[in-house]
């Protein structure tokens, strides 16, 4: 992970795609299509309720102050299109714990290692720059390949709360995963 100060923004540099911080000038006409098509939402909390500019805006105002919470656009360094984002959340220092979730929203862009790429870089810099000891993420039960991106950057199965999550409107298991910093496998597409 190369890291960066661009603008004023942080940039977190890896094989194929970036990380930088998502700002207000991201929430386009697209973003929010992209925030209200089921496809892509479907296994994310935020799909369970329309999104609009404001909703959006209101979300973002909860990671400005950048101490507990970070939200950071994918691009993919190729073409410089906005692929998805990843947060850390709630970042604890007294436990040295903090949550992560992603999205891909470009359909074009799935299936081909962005999540797992994208997930390293944010347990890195995690990892590095927070001092974490753990990171713990979560996934529908069904949904194979964010549990598939994550098991390959070593996080372990910890816990599955049935009935936890909502998926096409109906409950499913939701399977909690975490992964320490000594266990911590950097993704390569090799």
């Amino acid at each position: 992970m190369q890291e960066r100060l661009t603008m004023g923004q942080l940039v977190l540099q890896g094989e194929r795609l970036l990380l930088r911080s998502l700002g207000e000038s991201d929430v386009s006409e697209d973003y929010i299509s992209w925030l209200n098509d089921p496809d892509v939402t479907r296994y994310l909390e935020v799909g369970k309720t329309a999104s609009t500019q404001v909703t959006v805006q209101a979300y973002l105002e909860r990671f400005q102050e950048g101490v507990t919470d970070f939200i950071f656009a994918i691009i993919d360094i190729e073409t410089g299109l906005h692929v998805g984002n990843v947060t850390l959340n709630h970042i604890d220092s007294t436990l040295g714990t903090a949550d992560t979730g992603l999205m891909i929203v470009r359909k074009e862009f799935w299936g081909r290692g962005y999540a797992a790429e994208g997930w390293s870089l944010i347990a890195e810099y995690g990892f590095e720059k927070h001092g974490l000891r753990k990171i713990t993420a979560g996934a529908a039960a069904e949904n194979k390949a964010s549990i598939g991106s994550l098991l390959k950057l070593g996080f372990k199965i910890e816990d599955t709360l049935h009935n936890g999550i909502l998926v096409d409107g109906e409950f499913q298991d939701n399977v909690r995963m975490g992964l320490f910093r000594e266990e911590f496998k950097h993704y390569s597409r090799n």
